[in-house]
């Protein structure tokens, strides 16, 4: 008889009776977001509250931008969230790239110190955040958003980027040394393409971050005229409390683009998130 060998990278079969349950529970409030911003009428309740709605047409989404400058706010998060993630790549793969092969001094202790800036809640960094862009003139300034994301964005960054460059053998570096390659060309040539599973995990922690956050825009950008897409549903409440579609079109908006690079980076993103448990 011939004996059957599980792939030992195989999940369990209980896995998948636990898991999809989980899976469709949890895309319920999605389904429901989508149904509701697709209804034909204002009010939700007379149409009845289906998860596919029985009319579905695309007027709320016309509406959000009829009524309010949808594309400056949408805007205003993409020259927030494009140049923080370029920042972080960049600052985090050239200090990860230190902390794992450079002679730096004291790698513990600043090692330590971006775990500790890791697990700070962003309610508790907020109000620093406001006091160091209000002494820097650049409260109301996207600038500022830029900044303070990046800054905030880092440490996962560099620990995440460290951990792929550390399982890179040394024989490569050393051979690159000896060849003549100055710590640069080491760098950009070989230890950056070769993190770019990492790299991804990075982009889309960094678009997640900057991209849907509420409270640090909220207490640094007053202007109505310089929020981001996230503090839409608040700049305009008095329009969207008559119009529930128009509110759930907004959130479906703000959705859409990490899921558009979620779904881009998506084999990159498994790759990065396997080794960095290795």
């Amino acid at each position: 008889m011939r004996r059957r060998i599980r792939d030992v990278d195989a999940p369990p079969r209980w896995a998948h009776w636990v898991l999809g349950p989980l899976a469709v529970l949890w895309m319920i409030p999605v389904v429901m977001v989508i149904g509701i911003s697709l209804l034909p009428t204002s009010n939700p309740s007379t149409t009845g509250l289906g998860l596919v709605p029985e009319e579905p047409t695309l007027r709320n989404y016309v509406t959000i931008f009829e009524t309010n400058p949808i594309a400056r706010h949408l805007l205003n998060s993409l020259l927030v969230s494009v140049p923080s993630i370029v920042l972080v790549l960049l600052l985090g793969s050239m200090t990860a790239f230190a902390l794992a092969r450079l002679r730096v001094p004291f790698k513990g202790v600043v090692f330590v110190g971006l775990i500790l800036a890791l697990v700070l809640p962003m309610a508790g960094v907020v109000t620093a955040m406001f006091k160091i862009l209000q002494g820097l003139g650049l409260y109301d300034n996207l600038l500022g958003l830029v900044l303070a994301y990046t800054a905030l964005g880092l440490p996962f960054a560099v620990i995440m980027i460290r951990t792929t460059y550390l399982a890179i053998p040394d024989e490569t570096y050393e051979a690159a040394l000896v060849d003549g390659s100055s710590t640069w060309t080491i760098f950009w040539r070989i230890y950056f393409p070769l993190g770019k599973a990492a790299a991804a995990v990075v982009v889309v922690w960094q678009l997640m971050m900057s991209w849907n956050d509420f409270l640090l825009p909220l207490v640094a950008i007053g202007d109505n005229d310089l929020k981001p897409l996230t503090l839409v549903p608040l700049a305009y409440r008095g329009i969207y409390l008559s119009q529930p579609g128009a509110l759930f079109a907004v959130l479906v908006l703000i959705s859409v683009p990490i899921v558009v690079v979620y779904l881009s980076v998506q084999r990159y993103l498994v790759n990065g998130l396997a080794g960095s448990v290795k």
